[in-house]
């Protein structure tokens, strides 16, 4: 399965919600550094790094875009929103608010505004990497 991921600013409070707009600083290349770093996720993926042309006379390439990450499955995601987590983190405190992660899957988009368990989940259902609560899990009862 292959996604696609990048870091986006979003729009200030008072702005549209969930509006994207451009000029991370390099956020997405940086965090495709912390991804192939990472000793868990490193291990389980193949990244790739898709960047935008240069413009006509350019001397360098264009910015890093998107990076495509080749998983072997959906559980995937719950580390890399956590790594997600902790870039953010380690971002300037004045922009930390206005990071998002930005997963596409299967023609989906989702934003992430959190780094919880509960946030993984609730991407990998509508990315469709996870069935539907109340769809139930073969072997388990539910109530």
């Amino acid at each position: 399965m292959e996604l696609q991921v990048r870091v986006a600013h979003v729009r200030p409070p008072g702005g549209s919600v969930g509006e994207e707009r451009h000029g991370s600083g390099g956020w997405t290349e940086s965090f495709a550094g912390w991804i192939t770093e990472d000793r868990r996720l490193g291990r389980s993926v193949v990244v790739r790094w898709t960047r935008v042309p240069a413009p006509d006379g350019a001397m360098s390439p264009g910015a890093l875009d998107w990076i495509s990450l080749a998983v072997d499955s959906g559980s995937f995601l719950t580390g890399l929103i956590a790594l997600f987590g902790a870039f953010r983190a380690a971002l300037p405190r004045r922009e930390q608010a206005s990071a998002r992660l930005v997963v596409e899957y299967g023609g989906k988009r989702y934003l992430i505004d959190e780094e919880t368990p509960e946030d993984a989940a609730r991407v990998a259902r509508a990315l469709g990497l996870l069935p539907a609560p109340d769809e139930g899990t073969p072997g388990r009862a539910t109530a």
